[in-house]
């Protein structure tokens, strides 16, 4: 069984200075966090904002508070079926590879990229741009020896189980890997728990051994839509996502609160022990 990691999401806790990010979080009672310099760091609005000296005062936050990076999160569109757009995504996460690197981080990460931003485009071309941007990203990890995880949502290009393990499988790289958020695999039509436990026991049995991130956040359902919850309110199937990550081969997990609330901080962490 992993031990379980509680951090959280930084920029939930709005844009600091990096001493300043990681002093707030573990103040708070987190221990790690997924950092992404465009969306936590004041002044910092592309990736030409992120300086070598600015990676090293990371760094040395990161020694003098203890809050790892446990996912350098990137946010791009790797799956936009536009080449030259999809090339510029691909290429903004290639240039952070170093980055990740030199701040230890547990991994890098990305979500996919949403069906409705590319009104036309089908799903099958879509992940075949992702697979695309994955094949360049990858050989550049592999040699940095950094770790790259991609996370499924069921509304973005990658969007269940099974084209998850498609792309694992298809890449074939060994340090590819998946961030698991186990609210973003559930649809409205999979909001029953047997439905939620089908999905758990793809996830576990056909790639569980690559999950190098977990997210943790609340949603809850009305009808054919969904939106976003108090953990208390939630309708994810936190005690079947957490039976099925248990039984892990991992060492160590990090457990992410999304979409946290600074002032709910000790609130969210008991709710979380329950289940990690």
């Amino acid at each position: 069984m992993p031990a379980f990691i509680i951090g959280a999401r930084g920029h939930d806790f709005g844009r600091h200075t990096p001493a300043d990010l990681l002093a707030a979080i573990g103040q708070a009672g987190f221990a790690c966090t997924q950092l992404a310099y465009t969306k936590a760091i004041e002044g910092v609005k592309s990736y030409a904002d992120v300086t070598p000296a600015l990676v090293e005062d990371t760094r040395k936050a990161v020694e003098q508070t203890g809050v790892r990076i446990a996912v350098y999160g990137t946010y791009v569109e790797l799956s936009y079926a536009d080449e030259d757009k999809r090339r510029a995504e691909a290429a903004k996460v290639i240039g952070q590879v170093g980055n990740a690197k030199r701040l230890g981080a547990g991994c890098m990460g990305s979500e996919t990229t949403a069906m409705a931003k590319q009104p036309g485009v089908t799903r099958k071309e879509a992940l075949e741009a992702l697979l695309r941007s994955l094949g360049e990203i990858m050989p550049v990890c592999e040699e940095a020896g950094v770790l790259f995880g991609v996370e499924c949502v069921h509304h973005h290009a990658m969007n269940t189980p099974e084209a998850t393990k498609m792309v694992l499988d298809t890449i074939a790289s060994p340090n590819l890997r998946v961030i698991c958020d186990l609210a973003n695999y559930v649809s409205p039509a999979e909001a029953s728990v047997d439905a939620q436990r089908r999905i758990w026991d793809k996830v576990g049995s056909w790639y569980g051994d690559k999950i190098s991130a977990v997210h943790f956040k609340g949603l809850a359902f009305a009808g054919d839509t969904f939106f976003s919850t108090s953990l208390e309110e939630s309708a994810i199937d936190y005690a079947g996502g957490f039976a099925m990550l248990r039984q892990l081969p991992q060492a160590s997990l990090p457990v992410l609160r999304e979409e946290a609330v600074p002032a709910r901080a000790a609130s969210d962490i008991a709710f979380m022990r329950q289940f990690c």
